[in-house]
């Protein structure tokens, strides 16, 4: 993921904000716990998003207790108990933070190839731990990757082509720890059209980058553009709009068939707020801040 896929805090409830809160910070301590203080590095609010939405549709939840967090130890804070959900919402952290290491090296300029180098031994060692507990998402993973650097050597100028091993990756990391068959045909849906919105949302992020750079882009290729200028940015833009807004009305449709039992309030304040503010952010070129590169996104929380 990249970094997109988050809460709206301002019209979020104070009760959800403090158990979205307690479901971030649960999700750092089993990083820690499974991979030691580096992995907690990678905490994203991505990750947290798909703890939540696991969590929302198993039978039982676990609870919350308070508790001391290490980085801020004078304050008791709100976590939740551990539970089957945030394992393995950790473990396919790590292995997602290790093929984009891999990502980095391959493609990216020499700084970031270098600081990818130092921490892939660290990387790989959790990667190793990660697959031994989710062999197929890793298979599933890899070959993804393989097939997105495929395409884009062969600059590939379908929109719906570039997108479609992210979407496949987030429809897997959905379903990762679903056995009912009947939500789990749903959740592969939902997450295949949210990791096409991500996956396009990222490409509209670094358009006039990719552009300067002469990197790939499967939207500035889709509209034949080339150089930098704002009509053609902007014509790229109004073109990537449609495509996010479907597969966002398609995320929300799938959402609605889906067997909630709790947490309804913070996942539809990410459908109906965090997305779309995002989107508009991005869209509107008002976003500065990126992602982290190194780890896809994965490296770009802050402290709540």
């Amino acid at each position: 993921m990249f970094g997109y896929v988050k809460v709206y805090q301002p019209e979020l409830k104070m009760g959800e904000f403090e158990q979205y809160r307690g479901i971030y910070c649960s999700l750092c301590k089993a990083l820690g716990k499974r991979y030691g203080f580096t992995a907690q590095m990678t905490l994203s609010y991505d990750m947290t998003f798909l703890a939540v939405l696991h969590m929302a549709l198993a039978e039982e939840c676990s609870g919350f207790h308070k508790g001391r967090c290490p980085y801020n130890p004078l304050k008791k804070r709100t976590c939740c108990k551990e539970n089957t959900a945030l394992d393995i919402c950790a473990d396919a952290a790590m292995l997602l933070v290790y093929h984009k290491t891999m990502d980095s090296i391959t493609d990216d300029r020499f700084f970031k190839r270098m600081v990818a180098r130092l921490v892939l031994p660290i990387m790989r060692r959790n990667r190793r731990r990660a697959a031994e507990r989710l062999p197929e998402l890793d298979g599933e993973i890899e070959r993804e990757m393989i097939r997105q650097q495929e395409i884009e050597r062969a600059k590939n100028a379908s929109v719906d082509m570039a997108a479609d091993p992210t979407a496949q990756m987030l429809s897997a990391l959905c379903v990762a720890a679903v056995t009912n068959e009947k939500q789990k045909r749903v959740l592969s849906r939902l997450g295949y059209c949210l990791g096409r919105w991500v996956y396009l949302m990222d490409a509209v992020d670094d358009l006039e980058n990719d552009l300067k750079n002469e990197s790939y882009n499967p939207i500035a290729l889709s509209q034949g553009i080339d150089t930098v200028d704002k009509v053609s940015i902007k014509v790229a833009r109004e073109s990537a709009l449609l495509i996010l807004n479907a597969s966002l009305a398609e995320c929300r449709a799938a959402y609605e068939l889906l067997d909630i039992r709790r947490f309804d309030g913070i996942l539809r304040n990410v459908w109906e707020w965090g997305i779309p503010v995002m989107q508009k952010q991005v869209l509107s070129g008002e976003r500065t801040k990126r992602p982290s590169r190194l780890s896809g996104g994965l490296n770009n929380a802050k402290p709540i």
